[in-house]
């Protein structure tokens, strides 16, 4: 057990902290709330975390050893040491209990989707919460300082260092930096700047350097994280989803309320800046000693798969938010469809910058091998956490990178430490890597351990003490000459530190960083000086002289260096700093035998601004032929940055497709309505990009051009690339739909949102065409149904673009008029009952007399005729009676069933007789559609009917199929005896039995429906998970052959107590024995005799239970609660599905 002391701060410290703040907002949103009502429940302690050691598998030769545990800590979201070795850890309390989530408010969703700034999320919660909102304060985040002060190798001694963040906007703490005493905090809506002025371990100082952050509710924990300083010496960090809109000082507004992104600025917090965008939830951010910067993002839990992302500035990687909750007609649409997280494959968009890798399930905390404390076979590596909800399958990745062209691949991946659910993991200034530890499921449980994982013999090792000492003392007061030296040291953050100490002396250090720049033996040296003389070129110190062209002059020499990465970072600084005389050299580098010299190259030309640079721009992207997505995304920013709107447009008259869609995808970028020419381009290619850019961003002054090409034949026969056996085996969960409809999708969606009489009439005339896909028919006639009341949400990208004007149904209803009747009749399927919804939804009486004709016709399918009775019966067309007699007697079960659902529509004396009539001699679907009906017939007989059935299942005389079915049409009824008989048969139900109440959901299901709430339904989010036929996530067993080897029993069990039986190979096990001898590890079987537990420690061990003295087991990956968020009704349609799978 871990020694600790923990220094609890008072109100009267916060209080007193209050009133020494600093340049904080005035508006009540960016200020430290009042903490004096926070309940944060912290573990007591206990042995457990040492014990869990023998539960993890470690890479060979290495030692794991634990370094704090609860109650020092609790709840851990991501850590950090300072220069001294003292951790400080973001802890989380208001996890569920604070920060929502938005699938358990779905009916926000239109209010979330549309929320720009931070204030219309307020304005949101205040809304729907009303009183409940001052629930919301009750809990803070914490940020805690852990130390070794006798340096044995375990915290000692730990203290508040700040809380009071628990206003209804915070979110979870989840980034944290520190540095000479400054530490900078990320939590939602804030960026804080906190200082501790005396020492105590508290900080005593906070500012909110930057506010805007987490514009909506969002998934819970897409927050603020991945604080980290950048080689150029500016702060860089990460927001997921959840939005940004930060207004800073000169006015203007920051930041991609759509998406997630990376942002810069310096320390301050002045000069922020979007580095990239089109992410997910990038939650932690990582640089190599080469200055490239990466992130793990999330998956969107739709059988895509996580990425190792290349963050380069103004790369858009693809993700938008409106894809997270788009089911139809793919999930996440254009995100899985059109493969946006697919690394680079030929004919992919091209206006993403593709992933380098899909690895992890749930990427978290990164780190990068800084050269000391650890053995020389980790030289290179990152460290990758993947976070899986379970101890027993989640763990730390580690794997190297190797170049490819500007941009890299993914190389000698493997796992470093596994069995242990980490969020972040640290190289320690000490040596070794630290790892934070949630210890179990999803919830808090006022857990949490910091591990170190290390070779003890490098624990003594002479350059670990070295690292150690130089950046505990720090470098300010060393000589030029010192420092200069220490540039070329093992340790990169010995190097950085040593970098940041020259440019903080200004022009006193211009020389020494010359001659290293242009001489010194070590590489890295080289680099970390050209860095160093940028700095000083920013001239950030108001303490010393500014002389920029004076640190950038020496540069230009080593555009030319033999050293293609010395070439590549002189012109990158060069670039950054604008140095205009830099335009020579750069423009000879675009020829650069090296792909990354080029690229940086190119963005650095297109800093500089000047429109001659174009011939050679484009020279390079025609060299390029679109080869290698990173230098064309150069070349994009390089014009989108000189921003030519003159040669823009006549770039579309280049005989390279490359460098046309270079101008196109810059033209993107600029929101120029001239984008429209492109619509005409010879290359489909370049067609559908521009209708992708068009629609998707949108330029709205071109929109009526896109909506144009419905009328263009040739739309119909471009082809697009068709799909490899490569593509097919990364787990895509559609095949892919190809060019053609990803162009056709953004047509007829503009012609939707153009909305003109003309654009109607040119969508009912598509839906006409028989030469038209299917689909893509049945889209146009959704539309159409759609007209007079839009919804807010784009229909490709899912985004909150509300239409502009109100629409009138007849115009939607004269364009279809003349071609309804004929698509009703002769069209394929889909195509029919698209057109029967758009009847039904435009009130469209005179479409009676052709839904009749096909309720009668047995040559047509069941969903067809099913379909049209429903729309009779929304039309109250007078032919509903007489269909549904003819329904009734027909022998297609599934029109009988709909037929029943309807009984109640019609005006009968005996409709109660009749459905009671059908639940004796019925189908099952009859039967469950019977019931249905009884339960919302307006007539007292219905309860005489259910009554009765309710006295049969007392008796234990109904079907279980339809079980469920009689009680919930009981409940929606108000007869007292009817409530009466219904609470006697509940209160039959075993009280000590957990599973009593959901005994009814084990038959009667639809497996088509399960189906769906298995792929589609977001609260349910089953494929995150789980993998069925190679479709889904790994983090939980695969499901492709559940149904053969467990019962329905089980199968229900595991969805509404998920920890009651954890799949074998997913539950970690700690057991002590009554000699004293303990085992861990993943349970690996299990009989009423023995455990068999596969134990990184001691191998395979079979343990008597007779022998057994305790036994403790992880919670299942699988969270709880799903019995209170998923219906009865879905329930049963899932084990039905699952239950199928054999």
């Amino acid at each position: 057990m871990l020694k600790s002391t923990r220094v609890w701060t008072s109100f009267k410290c916060l209080f007193l902290s209050w009133l020494m703040l600093v340049g904080v907002p005035v508006e009540a949103q960016h200020q430290q709330a009042d903490s004096r009502n926070s309940k944060a429940f912290v573990a007591p302690a206990s042995d457990e975390g040492e014990l869990a050691i023998k539960k993890f598998q470690v890479a060979p030769g290495l030692k794991v050893d634990l370094w704090a545990a609860e109650p020092m800590l609790a709840n851990p979201v991501a850590f950090n040491f300072d220069e001294k070795g003292r951790a400080y850890v973001c802890e989380t309390f208001r996890l569920n209990a604070g920060v929502d989530d938005i699938r358990g408010i779905m009916d926000w969703l239109d209010e979330e989707l549309a929320s720009r700034s931070v204030d219309d999320r307020l304005a949101e919660m205040k809304r729907h919460l009303g009183d409940r909102l001052a629930k919301y304060s009750e809990h803070s985040e914490r940020l805690s300082l852990l130390e070794d002060r006798d340096g044995d190798g375990q915290a000692d001694h730990a203290t508040v260092f700040a809380e009071g963040f628990n206003t209804p906007l915070d979110g979870i703490g989840a980034g944290v930096l520190a540095r000479k005493g400054n530490v900078w905090y990320a939590n939602i809506p804030n960026l804080w700047l906190l200082r501790d002025t005396n020492g105590d371990g508290v900080a005593e100082f906070r500012k909110s350097l930057l506010y805007g952050f987490g514009v909506r509710v969002g998934f819970i924990g897409h927050d603020l994280h991945g604080v980290h300083f950048g080689p150029d010496g500016k702060i860089y960090f990460s927001v997921g989803d959840r939005g940004s809109n930060v207004k800073v000082a000169d006015g203007r507004h920051v930041g991609e309320p759509d998406t997630g992104c990376v942002f810069r600025c310096d320390p301050d917090g002045s000069e922020l800046e979007v580095f990239s965008f089109g992410l997910r939830n990038p939650q932690d951010l990582v640089f190599d000693q080469y200055g490239n910067l990466f992130t793990g993002d999330n998956n969107s839990d739709s059988g895509d798969q996580a990425r190792w992302v290349y963050v380069v500035e103004g790369g858009d990687n693809g993700w938008r938010v409106g894809y997270q909750f788009m089911e139809r007609p793919y999930s996440r649409g254009p995100f899985n469809a059109e493969k946006l997280w697919y690394p680079q494959f030929e004919r992919q968009a091209p206006y993403i910058v593709p992933p380098i890798a899909n690895i992890a399930s749930g990427p978290s905390g990164v780190a990068y091998f800084p050269g000391t404390g650890l053995p020389d076979r980790f030289k290179d590596h990152f460290f990758l956490v993947d976070f899986r909800g379970g101890g027993a399958n989640s763990g730390i990745h580690t794997f190297t990178l190797k170049p490819k062209g500007a941009y890299f691949e993914l190389a000698e991946s493997q796992h470093f430490l596994w069995g242990v659910l980490a969020t972040d993991v640290k190289f320690g200034v000490d040596g070794g890597v630290y790892v934070s530890d949630w210890v179990q499921g999803w919830e808090m449980t006022g857990k949490g351990r910091i591990y170190r994982v290390h070779d003890p013999a490098l624990d003594r090792d002479p350059l670990v003490l070295e690292t150690k000492k130089l950046l505990a003392d720090g470098l300010e007061k060393r000589s030029l000459k010192e420092l200069a030296r220490l540039l070329a040291h093992r340790d990169m953050r010995v190097r950085q530190e040593a970098q940041f100490a020259l440019a903080d002396r200004g022009p006193e250090a211009i020389k020494t960083l010359v001659s290293v720049a242009r001489k010194d033996a070590s590489q890295l040296a080289r680099l970390h000086a050209i860095w160093g003389l940028g700095q000083i070129a920013e001239c950030r110190n108001p303490n010393v002289e500014c002389k920029a062209a004076t640190a950038l002059l020496p540069l230009l020499p080593l555009l030319d260096d033999s050293d293609a990465e010395v070439r590549a970072q002189a012109a990158k600084v060069l670039g950054d700093r604008r140095y205009v005389n830099a335009y020579d050299g750069l423009i000879k580098l675009l020829n650069d035998a090296s792909p990354r010299t080029r690229f940086f190259a190119a963005m650095s030309l297109g800093k500089l601004g000047r429109r001659e640079a174009l011939p050679a721009i484009y020279a390079m992207l025609r060299e390029n032929a679109d080869q290698d997505p990173y230098l064309r995304h150069a070349g994009v920013m390089a014009l989108t940055w000189i921003g030519d709107t003159d040669a823009l447009p006549a770039a579309a008259k280049a005989s390279s497709s490359a460098v046309r869609m270079a101008a196109l995808l810059a033209m993107r970028r600029l929101h120029r309505d001239e984008i429209a020419v492109f619509l005409n381009d010879t290359d489909p290619a370049i067609v559908l990009e521009a209708a992708r850019a068009i629609n998707d961003e949108p330029i709205n002054g071109a929109m009526h051009d896109l909506a144009r090409l419905i009328s263009r034949d040739t739309l119909l026969r471009v082809s697009g690339p068709t799909e490899t056996s490569e593509d097919q085996g990364r787990g895509a969960p559609h095949s892919y739909p190809g060019w053609q409809e990803a162009l056709l999708r953004r047509v007829l969606n503009a012609n939707f949102r153009f909305g003109t009489m003309e654009s109607a009439k040119a969508l009912a005339a598509f839906a006409a065409r028989s030469d038209a896909a299917e689909n893509m028919r049945a889209e146009a006639l959704e539309e159409l149904a759609d007209w007079p009341r839009p919804s807010g949400r784009d229909r490709v990208v899912g985004l909150w673009r509300p239409v502009a004007a109100l629409r009138q149904r007849e115009t939607a209803i004269e364009a279809l008029r003349t071609a309804l009747a004929e698509i009703l009749r002769s069209a394929p399927d889909s195509v029919r009952i698209a057109a029967v919804h758009a009847a039904s939804r435009l009130t469209l009486t005179g479409a009676g007399p052709v839904l009749s004709e096909l309720v009668a016709d047995t040559k047509s399918s069941s969903r067809v005729r099913v379909e049209a009775l429903n729309a009779l019966a929304a039309l109250d067309d007078s032919r509903l009676e007489e269909a549904l007699n003819s329904a009734r007697a027909d022998a297609d079960e599934e029109l009988r069933r709909a037929a029943t659902l309807l009984q109640g529509r019609v005006k009968s004396p005996n409709a109660a007789t009749k459905l009671a009539a059908i639940l004796d001699n019925g189908s099952l679907g009859e039967k469950q559609a019977a019931l249905a009906a009884l339960g919302a017939l307006q007539e007292p007989a219905a309860d005489d009917v259910l009554i009765r059935s309710l006295t049969r299942l007392l008796a234990g005389d109904v079907p279980k199929e339809i079980q469920l079915d009689l009680i919930e049409a009981a409940a929606r009824r108000s007869s007292a005896a009817l409530k009466e008989k219904l609470e006697k048969y509940q209160e039959s139900k075993p009280k000590d039995d957990p599973m009593a109440g959901y005994r009814e959901v084990l038959y009667g299901g639809s497996a088509a429906e399960g189906k769906k709430m298995f792929f589609e339904r977001p609260e349910a989010s089953c494929v995150r998970c789980h993998k069925i036929n190679g479709e889904g996530g790994e983090v939980g067993p695969d499901l492709s052959k559940i149904g053969a080897q467990k019962d329905r029993q089980y199968l229900l069990e595991s969805v509404v107590l998920p920890n009651k039986a954890i799949a074998p190979g997913f539950e970690s096990v700690l057991v002590t024995l009554k000699s004293g001898t303990s085992y861990a590890g993943v349970l690996k079987s299990e009989t009423a005799d023995v455990l068999v537990i596969n134990s990184p420690e001691d191998g395979l061990v079979t343990v008597k239970r007779n022998e057994i003295k305790s036994r403790d087991k992880g919670l299942s990956p699988m969270p709880e609660g799903m019995g209170q968020i998923l219906s009865k009704q879905d329930l049963r349609n899932l084990v039905e599905f699952l239950s199928g799978l054999k």
